[in-house]
C-alpha cells in the first residue's frame, strides 16, 4: 500500500529506476497538484473499502482476549447430623420421654408404646452408648421380662398386653409396651434426667410430696405421684385414683439408689 501511495504522488518506488519521461510530463505545477489530489482521494477510498487504516495493526480478537476460566471444584456436601445426637436432657412424662436439646427445644418424643427395638435404639444414639440386655425370669406377680440397662437407666419390656382385676375385668393396657426406671440425675454421656416439674433422681422426695400435696408416710416405701395423664379406662370401684398413667417417684432402694423415677405407673389399678 505504501508503494502505491508513493507511485501516485510521483515518487519512485524503492528499488525501481527513475523514469525521466514521467518527471518531464509532470513538471507543470498545476497538473502535478491536481494529480496528487486525485491520487489521495483514490487511495483513501481504497483504504475505507478495505477496512484498513494507515499505521494501524489488527487488534487481538475477543476470543484471544478472554482469559481461560476453570470451573471451581464442587464443595463436599456436609454430613447429615442425626438429631438424636443433639439430645442433652430427658423429661419423663406419663406415656413418653421428651428428648430435648441444649436450647430446651424438643428433638423427639419416645412413646412407651413404641416398638421396643426402635425405643432402645433411639435411646442408644441419644445416650452415646449401647445397653446391656438381660432376660429376667418372672415371679408370682410378674411375667418374664427383658431388661435393657445403661448406668442410671433401665428399660423394661414385660411382653404383656393387659392386666386383669380381681373380678376378672380388664382396665386398659398394661404398661403400654415398655416402662422406664431412672436412678441417676444424668445418664449415658451426661444427658440430664428430670420430671416436668424439675425433680431429678436422688432428690428430696419428702419435700416433693409436700409441694404436690401427696401422702407421705416416711416408712421407706413411699410413692409420690408427680404427673398424671388422661384416663385410659373405667375407674375401679373404691379406688380414689383415676385409671391413668403417672410418673412416680419411689423411695425404696433400687440398685443402691432412693428417690428414683419410673413411668408409666397406674395407681388406678393397684400397680403398673
Amino acid at each position: 500500500m505504501a508503494a502505491l501511495i508513493l507511485a501516485v504522488l510521483g515518487h519512485p518506488i524503492v528499488g525501481e529506476p527513475l523514469n525521466p519521461s514521467i518527471v518531464t510530463r509532470n513538471r507543470s505545477p498545476v497538473n502535478l497538484a491536481t494529480l496528487r489530489s486525485a491520487a489521495l482521494v483514490a487511495v483513501a477510498s481504497v483504504l475505507l473499502l478495505s477496512g484498513c487504516t494507515l499505521g494501524s495493526s489488527p487488534g487481538p480478537t475477543a476470543e484471544a482476549q478472554a482469559p481461560e476460566t476453570t470451573a471451581p471444584a464442587p464443595s463436599p456436601s456436609p454430613e447429615a447430623v442425626d438429631p438424636l445426637t443433639t439430645v442433652t436432657e430427658i423429661v419423663v412424662r406419663p406415656v413418653q420421654l421428651d428428648l430435648l436439646d441444649v436450647d430446651g427445644a424438643l428433638v423427639t418424643t419416645l412413646s412407651f408404646d413404641d416398638e421396643t427395638t426402635a425405643f432402645v435404639d433411639a435411646l442408644s444414639i441419644a445416650l452415646g452408648e449401647e445397653p446391656q440386655q438381660t432376660e429376667r425370669e418372672g415371679g408370682l406377680e410378674t411375667a418374664p421380662w427383658t431388661q435393657y440397662a445403661w448406668t442410671g437407666l433401665e428399660v423394661h419390656d414385660d411382653h404383656e398386653n393387659q392386666v386383669p382385676t380381681n373380678g376378672g375385668g380388664v382396665y386398659g393396657s398394661y404398661e403400654l409396651n415398655v416402662s422406664v426406671v431412672f436412678t441417676a440425675p444424668a445418664v449415658g454421656d451426661g444427658v440430664a434426667v428430670r420430671t416436668i416439674g424439675g425433680f431429678q433422681p436422688g432428690g428430696d422426695a419428702e419435700t416433693l410430696a409436700a409441694e404436690l400435696g401427696e401422702p407421705w408416710y416416711g416408712n421407706g416405701q413411699d410413692q409420690v405421684r408427680v404427673e398424671t395423664g388422661e384416663p385410659i379406662g373405667e375407674q375401679q370401684p373404691g379406688n380414689p385414683y383415676e385409671n391413668a398413667y403417672s410418673v412416680t417417684v419411689n423411695t425404696w432402694e433400687l440398685e443402691g439408689a432412693t428417690a428414683w423415677i419410673t413411668a408409666p405407673w397406674n395407681f388406678g389399678v393397684g400397680h403398673v
